[in-house]
């Protein structure tokens, strides 16, 4: 059964049909959640869903949701909402496994093929940065478990403790970021309940990570603009725009890594911020 590649995306971007239509290249169970669903239809294969019907649980947490990021409000609300409506969905359609990852994603693999044969004994895949963040743009859920991390949200936002720790938090570090959805998959995967700050003491590594590089073969794209991950914060060459050095063989997108001295495929590729700007570029070398 091929798994799903589940994306959430609110409104029409045209990077947004460029990473489904990519995904369909190597996969066959692509599904996008949207509020616009008709600008979405022409692209055949994929499955567009409609979020309203799945967004009753994120409607109940936006009365308990406390903005506490220096990011805009709307955007760090629908990060965390995002989860809730996805899960809703999987639930709705008996889904037990997917693939859920940003939509300005591009694929190169079939993702079925790499759940089977690498990563299928993980109840859930994050993603780590070289600041020793967590993030969720690129993961593998187990309907359990993404069942967990939304009654998790519910739990950290409704406890009196945590929402009074992180207004004051927030009063004292009111620097760029602040509290969003890769803090609570962070304090989730390390199995916190109580808010402590950005980072746990002693900055524990979460070992379920797609960024790590499988057999030396390969690995999962954080983001084009990220030199490493938390083990390893700069690994990868890099180009003149100061992202990964990507050159392409047989079609599939490969990045020269100076620790273990070889290039490694990337099965996707993340195009965060304005590297979105580029993505068509990099979705026509595989035309």
């Amino acid at each position: 059964m091929d798994l799903p590649i589940i994306i959430f995306h609110l409104g029409y971007k045209e990077y947004v049909s460029l990473s489904l239509l990519q995904a369909l290249k190597y996969n066959k169970n692509v599904i996008l959640i949207t509020d616009v669903v008709d600008e979405y239809n022409n692209i055949d294969g994929a499955t567009i869903i409609d979020y309203n019907k799945y967004n009753k649980n994120a409607t109940n947490f936006k009365k308990w949701y406390i903005h506490l990021s220096t990011n805009s409000p709307i955007i760090e609300l629908l990060c965390i909402i995002r989860w809730m409506i996805i899960y809703d969905y999987m639930y709705s359609n008996n889904i037990e496994r997917a693939f859920i990852c940003d939509s300005d994603v591009l694929i190169y693999d079939n993702i079925t093929q790499i759940d089977n044969n690498h990563l299928c004994d993980k109840e859930f895949m994050l993603c780590s940065s070289p600041s020793k963040n967590i993030t969720g743009g690129q993961s593998i859920w187990s309907s359990t478990k993404l069942r967990e991390f939304t009654e998790f949200i519910f739990n950290f936002y409704t406890n009196q403790k945590n929402r009074s720790t992180m207004v004051e938090w927030f009063k004292q570090n009111n620097k760029d970021g602040g509290i969003c959805d890769m803090t609570l998959l962070y304090y989730f995967s390390h199995n916190e309940t109580v808010f402590k700050g950005l980072r746990l003491p002693d900055f524990p590594y979460f070992e379920s990570d797609l960024t790590q590089i499988f057999n030396e073969e390969f690995t999962f794209d954080l983001h084009l603009a990220s030199p490493g991950n938390h083990i390893y914060q700069d690994e990868w060459e890099s180009d003149n725009r100061k992202n990964k050095n990507i050159k392409y063989i047989d079609s599939k997108p490969y990045c020269y890594n100076k620790r273990i001295n070889k290039d490694i495929r990337f099965i996707l590729l993340h195009f965060q911020g304005n590297n979105k700007n580029f993505m068509k570029e990099y979705y026509i070398k595989t035309e």
